[in-house]
């Protein structure tokens, strides 16, 4: 039987707030408004 698992797979992609295109003084200034990590991301993805 022949091994199909390669041609199956995905790469993941993790992506972190530091992935972001903000700098740590704008992701402060979030964090000091309220957003946790998620929101940060949820912001930028949008």
């Amino acid at each position: 039987m022949e091994d199909l698992r390669n041609e199956n797979q995905t790469e993941e992609i993790q992506i972190t707030v530091t992935n972001t295109e903000w700098t740590e003084a704008e992701r402060g200034q979030m964090r000091e408004h309220g957003y946790d990590d998620m929101d940060i991301l949820r912001a930028w993805l949008n």
